[in-house]
């Protein structure tokens, strides 16, 4: 499945559920599971907690994939070339915060 068809059958599924965005073991954003929506190569995503509905930009990933009660977004390089090809990677400077690391939604 392509990954902008599992994104948004992944993300139908948990609205108006409470869910946690986690990267490496640290809660980003907490809260009720409102709407989001993809545009270009961002995802933003709505979040209601219990003072206000908060957004969240996340830049879309190159690769999406599910567990157990979470969605993952990777966003590690090795997702961008086949594994068969001997090419050196340099990576650039970036202001992606995610780059190399793998975001998690957990829901409940």
């Amino acid at each position: 499945m392509r990954s902008t068809q599992a994104l948004v059958k992944y993300f139908d599924t948990i609205l108006q559920r409470d869910i946690e965005i986690v990267c490496d073991k640290k809660v980003i954003r907490k809260g009720t599971f409102i709407l989001y929506t993809i545009k270009d190569y961002v995802i933003t995503v709505i979040i209601k907690t219990p003072t206000s509905n908060k957004s969240y930009d996340i830049f879309y990933p190159f690769d999406v994939s599910h567990e157990q009660n979470s969605i993952m977004l990777d966003y590690s390089i090795e997702k961008l070339f086949n594994k068969n090809t001997s090419t050196t990677v340099k990576i650039p400077s970036t202001s992606n915060k995610f780059l190399n690391k793998i975001l998690k939604i957990k829901y409940a």
